[in-house]
């Protein structure tokens, strides 16, 4: 009997270990979260989803003289967005997120780096190196990939075409 309680007993406190460990890794995240500005990351949405009420209210032909019934749609909302989105909201599906990824060790070596100096400086201006870098990209893809593609659809349409005119005879 002694040995089983003693097996018994190695096992609840493993378990318990096991507990710990993982409140310490959701506690990190969750740290890491915070520090990398998470609950910010849904402030765009709210500029969208202002920026769609405000066009399809000029759309269905409302006017200034109504703008207190666009002012009363935009808290709604927001309310509607606060409630879905709000940190409080999203916070543990963003931890179950990053949980698989990043230990507890990464995400304490994370939230190190993001409290350092270079690391706020980066977390301040992500957002508009992030702006920047999709700017780039689009203008490369608009001026100079699209015509080219065009060009190669263009090309594969004429040879597809040949192709299916079958050989000729000459």
């Amino acid at each position: 009997m002694r040995p089983l309680c003693l097996l018994l007993l190695c096992c609840l406190s493993m378990s318990s270990v096991a507990l710990a460990s993982e409140a310490g890794h959701r506690a990190a995240a969750e740290r890491f979260l915070k520090l990398a500005r998470a609950q910010s990351m849904t402030a765009p949405l709210y500029v969208q989803t202002d920026q769609l009420l405000v066009a399809r209210f000029a759309q269905l032909g409302g006017s200034m003289q109504h703008e207190t019934l666009l002012r009363k749609y935009r808290e709604r909302a927001r309310t509607l967005l606060d409630r879905q989105l709000a940190w409080e909201a999203i916070r543990d599906e963003l931890i179950e997120l990053y949980l698989p990824v990043f230990s507890e060790q990464e995400f304490e070596e994370l939230a190190r780096f993001y409290e350092s100096e270079v690391g706020s400086k980066l977390l301040e201006h992500l957002p508009e190196l992030t702006r920047g870098s999709m700017a780039i990209a689009r203008e490369r893809v608009e001026e100079v990939l699209a015509p080219q593609l065009e060009q190669l659809i263009e090309e594969m349409g004429r040879e597809l075409e040949l192709h299916q005119l079958g050989p000729t005879d000459g």
